[in-house]
């Protein structure tokens, strides 16, 4: 019988001021997760070293810029350890933090965004094999594109119009062509953006499709299990979830819609049960509460299960933080100045 409630056993520790976006990855090549956390309200990064078995040791904070907004993980200089990526809203910004592969970080260098950035993502847009980066920006409704030099270095960013308020920006391969394409929520604008990658660096127009009212942030997996990319995205004054399935050359279907608790700010998407099909994790910052919604493997979702999180949780990151190959949950408490684990209680 399926694994119907997924998580259990979780802890919390305590973070910088305000925590608001978490990544993982192996940042010092013992093969265990470790955390990143962007704390707005500190303006640093704290580096959580993984133990693996779901615990974490005390942050080591670096700096970050102004109120960084996003963190990821990515290997900008080409030489096979994480680096790390914040985006700072107040500052317009990135800021790039060269990692040394023990764990530790080289001073931040930044490079300009447009006004009020809110999100990345990192890909080989060109085709050199350098990770490039997009930059969504809220306040002048636009996207920028860096790409990289190979050495941690971006050249000046190329913007592209986007609609209103762009929050939250992925890169997937939508029409199966081999090059990057970016897919974009705009918030007020009630609708997701998928801008086409020409594989040089350079993008179509976007092409948009409706969403219920606020979307803030979108993910891409294979919902219904038919080697096609598809969209989920979450609806903050709407408390719910749209599912857009892909039909493999760029186009959407229209929305699905999905209850979530109140004001759903991050989706991510992962196996969860262990049953083969691609699942939802949604975090509810006006209920303190994470949604997962179970996936049929035909692009359905079952009834939301809710976890109780600390106060105003503002992000989520999944993996198998304590090496049992089951995908695991950390979700920051951004009013807590927390972030609490979840590990998955499946079989």
């Amino acid at each position: 019988m399926p694994c119907v409630n997924t998580l259990g056993f979780w802890t919390t520790f305590a973070t910088g001021s305000h925590p608001i976006s978490v990544t993982s990855g192996d940042l010092n090549s013992d093969t265990r997760l470790d955390l990143v956390i962007a704390n707005s309200g500190s303006n640093n990064v704290g580096v959580f070293l993984g133990k693996g078995d779901g615990t974490f040791q005390n942050q080591i904070m670096y700096a970050a810029g102004t109120k960084p907004d996003s963190v990821i993980t990515g290997d900008f200089n080409s030489d096979n350890i994480l680096d790390l990526v914040t985006v700072n809203s107040d500052t317009n910004v990135v800021s790039v933090l060269l990692g040394n592969g023990n764990g530790t970080f080289q001073a931040a260098k930044t490079y300009t965004t447009g006004l009020n950035p809110t999100s990345a993502i990192s890909g080989d847009f060109n085709s050199d094999n350098r990770q490039d980066l997009a930059v969504t920006n809220n306040n002048n409704n636009t996207i920028s594109i860096l790409l990289g030099n190979g050495d941690g270095s971006f050249q000046d960013q190329v913007t592209y119009m986007t609609g209103k308020s762009a929050f939250s920006v992925i890169s997937s391969d939508f029409n199966n062509d081999s090059q990057l394409d970016l897919a974009l929520v705009n918030a007020d604008s009630n609708n997701v953006g998928i801008l086409m990658g020409h594989g040089n660096g350079a993008f179509q127009t976007q092409i948009t499709y409706s969403t219920d009212m606020f979307p803030v942030s979108v993910v891409s997996s294979d919902f219904n299990n038919d080697g096609k990319i598809d969209l989920a995205i979450v609806n903050f004054f709407k408390s719910s979830a749209s599912v857009l399935l892909g039909d493999g050359n760029g186009n959407f279907q229209n929305q699905t819609t999905y209850s979530t608790e109140k004001k759903p700010v991050i989706i991510r998407a992962g196996n969860l049960n262990n049953d083969a099909n691609v699942d939802l994790a949604i975090v509810n910052s006006g209920s303190n509460s994470i949604s997962v919604l179970l996936g049929n493997g035909n692009g359905s979702f079952q009834t939301q299960k809710i976890y109780k999180t600390g106060n105003n949780p503002s992000s989520i990151v999944l993996g198998d933080f304590n090496n049992d190959t089951k995908l695991d949950l950390v979700v920051t408490n951004f009013a807590d100045n927390s972030a609490t684990v979840f590990l998955n209680i499946c079989p």
